[in-house]
């Protein structure tokens, strides 16, 4: 990037105030490239570590409840309900969901952190590695009347910048991340939720409740504290033993939490792409 000053030797007035002003808007657009590059280094980089802890967290509750949960087997079938997310209470016992639910949310995050990673490793590396040196030069020219005109340039920041072509795929690839993670983030949330109020159904019959004990389990308590309940007196199948005790809700909704802040990122992203796009189109 070139910052540029105009000096003339016969008039100080001479007709260059267009050459200012178009290494001024240069300059002026390089910080906002380099400050969006930043910006975007930065989110794709969260996205990374929030994708691989939405996966990590579903991964323990779905492995912890995996053996427990899976009655399909009873019914001389091959499904497998192993999942935590989408169970289903049953006259008899209380079952998980399908498998591709919990591995779509599972190994979902995959996907979007290779992209996040390519893209924040591109942009890392030209903010942090951008020259920002200061070096000088002059040149000499003539303007359209004869005047010697004299251009001093001075040049702190090598970073090419980047086409509008760039910016449009960045933009495309960023909004399809964002469908990505909203459908991940959707998914999850409505897992849980499904589970929660399929377990209510399951506690109320567990604890023998009537009368208006059952709207509490209903109306009143929270989907932490359900899932509270499931870890203490769910009991473990017969042929099968659940090791330990784990905090299902906490795992759950940590991983919920994160899907959804790793989709508002990418919204996030989506918007400076589009943004700087529009820019370099004027």
């Amino acid at each position: 990037m070139t910052f540029s000053r105009l000096y003339s030797k016969t008039s100080p007035e001479i007709s260059s105030e267009g050459t200012v002003r178009f290494f001024r808007s240069l300059r002026v657009h390089m910080e906002q490239q380099r400050l969006v590059e930043k910006r975007l280094s930065i989110a794709y980089s969260l996205c990374i570590i929030l994708g691989a802890i939405a996966a990590i967290t579903i991964g323990v509750a779905w492995g912890h409840w995996m053996e427990t949960l899976d009655h399909c087997g009873n019914l001389g079938g091959r499904r497998n309900c192993s999942c935590i997310l989408y169970g289903e209470n049953t006259l008899t016992y209380f079952q998980g969901g399908g498998v591709p639910a919990c591995g779509w949310v599972t190994f979902g995050p995959i996907a979007y952190m290779l992209f996040s990673a390519g893209l924040a490793c591109f942009h890392g590396f030209r903010v942090l590695f951008g020259s920002k040196g200061t070096k000088r030069r002059t040149i000499t020219t003539r303007n359209e009347v004869g005047e010697t005109v004299v251009l001093q340039t001075v040049e702190t920041n090598n970073t090419s910048p980047l086409p509008r072509g760039f910016w449009i795929t960045t933009s495309v690839i960023a909004a399809v991340l964002m469908l990505y993670s909203l459908i991940h983030f959707a998914i999850y949330i409505d897992g849980f939720l499904s589970t929660c109020r399929e377990y209510r159904k399951t506690l109320e019959k567990a604890l023998r409740l009537s009368g208006t004990v059952i709207s509490v389990i209903h109306s009143r308590l929270s989907c932490s504290a359900i899932f509270d309940f499931m870890d203490y007196i769910h009991p473990n199948r017969a042929d099968t033993y659940r090791s330990g005790l784990i905090n299902t809700a906490a795992a759950l909704i940590i991983g919920i939490i994160s899907s959804f802040t790793a989709w508002i990122l990418f919204f996030f992203a989506t918007v400076l792409n589009i943004r700087f796009a529009r820019i370099k189109s004027k």
